[in-house]
């Protein structure tokens, strides 16, 4: 790096890990003729062989502490195919495959249509927990179930991917199976200056080794110092929207860049919380709108085809309080359900949220009631 023909930050070459599928064209970037004398690529392999060799044109580290780490780290990222083989297959092995048979004996025709609609709302339900266990779940589950059969390998990732909905083991203390060379190709059109038969900006997004521990509830990178000091400049009804059960934090800063989150999702959250920090909360409502509003309209159509009048009270509140993002008429009347089919539908349960705890995710299972059966 150059300035007039003298250098300005050091005497040698300056190197840039960039971790992209393909190197972007140089036409792409915008340099500073005046400061930038030249720009090349070279592979980390190449790279290694450089330090390992101490080229002088380039600043010296030792390849015995960790910058043998980070290349052992790539290595493995794309080598040991067997080895990751192995390794997947056992923690597959540590589950036992279970055939469940559906007994419904007693059901009426129906409360039978009314399930048939209902597992077509869990399976939009389930779209939201994968999105609030982590940011970049649904790209990554497509990703590995479409590349599923390239190889054994492959199909090993997509089958213990699908009992962990996360690239995180469950058994393992959250540990990471995968790792970033695993992920889904994500593609920015619009990332840098059109260059003739160049696509645009392709990658693939990165993931902890360790399973965040506030999910996809709150900023990657906040911590608990900065969620209590954004909470304490908030009015007592701020704080109850921030620590609630339905809502996610968000930072005003992402949410700029983020194309996908609306003008509108962005102004509601701010009037509730306040908008003098980076920090703001989104309800559930308008954070998942898109999915909930498919989850409502096949609940509705379930509450209009069973004939059981509690279970009919249920999905229609359920309903309701998707929109609403207030669930207190919707617990009463899963309370006081008198049905064959017992529906646990909405957030209930915590587990993900292992930072404060506050955060639940949306699920919805459907069961046959073991009073029933025993009565039959």
């Amino acid at each position: 790096v150059t300035n007039d023909g003298n250098f300005i930050n050091n005497e040698f070459n300056d190197v840039y890990l960039v971790t992209t599928l393909a190197p972007i064209p140089l036409e792409a970037f915008t340099l500073q003729e005046t400061e930038v004398s030249a720009v090349k690529y070279i592979s980390w392999k190449e790279y290694e062989k450089i330090l390992a060799s101490e080229d002088p044109d380039y600043v010296p580290y030792d390849m015995r502490g960790e910058y043998a780490q980070l290349f052992n780290i790539l290595s493995k990222r794309y080598n040991n195919n067997m080895d990751r083989s192995l390794t997947l297959q056992k923690q597959l092995d540590r589950y036992a495959p279970i055939c469940i048979n559906t007994e419904l004996t007693g059901v009426s025709e129906a409360d039978r249509g009314a399930l048939a609609v209902l597992i077509e709302a869990a399976m939009v339900i389930d779209e939201v927990f994968y999105l609030q266990t982590w940011y970049g779940n649904p790209a990554l589950r497509d990703w590995l179930k479409e590349h599923s059969d390239i190889s054994n390998l492959d199909k090993l990732k997509w089958m213990y991917y699908s009992i962990n909905k996360s690239p995180w083991s469950c058994l393992d203390e959250n540990e990471a199976f995968l790792t970033t060379a695993d992920s889904a190709v994500k593609l920015l059109e619009n990332s840098t200056k059109a260059v003739p038969g160049w696509k645009g900006l392709e990658y693939k997004v990165a993931f902890p080794i360790m399973k965040p521990p506030g999910a996809n509830f709150y900023p990657p990178d906040m911590d608990k110092k900065e969620f209590e000091l954004w909470k304490s400049s908030l009015t007592n009804d701020q704080q109850q929207a921030a620590t609630g059960f339905f809502s996610v934090i968000k930072r005003n800063s992402e949410s700029i860049l983020d194309a996908s989150i609306g003008s509108e999702t962005l102004s509601c959250a701010q009037q509730v919380v306040g908008s003098t920090h980076d920090l703001y909360c989104v309800p559930f409502s308008l954070e998942y709108k898109t999915l909930l509003i498919k989850a409502v309209e096949l609940l509705r159509k379930a509450g209009d085809l069973t004939d059981t009048p509690s279970l009919k009270r249920l999905l229609k509140g359920k309903a309701d309080a998707f929109l609403s993002n207030d669930y207190y008429d919707s617990d009463i009347a899963w309370m006081e359900l008198d049905s064959k089919l017992d529906v646990t539908l909405g957030p209930y349960e915590t587990y993900e949220d292992t930072l404060f705890g506050y955060k639940v995710t949306l699920n919805l299972p459907c069961f046959l009631s073991n009073f029933y059966l025993s009565s039959m």
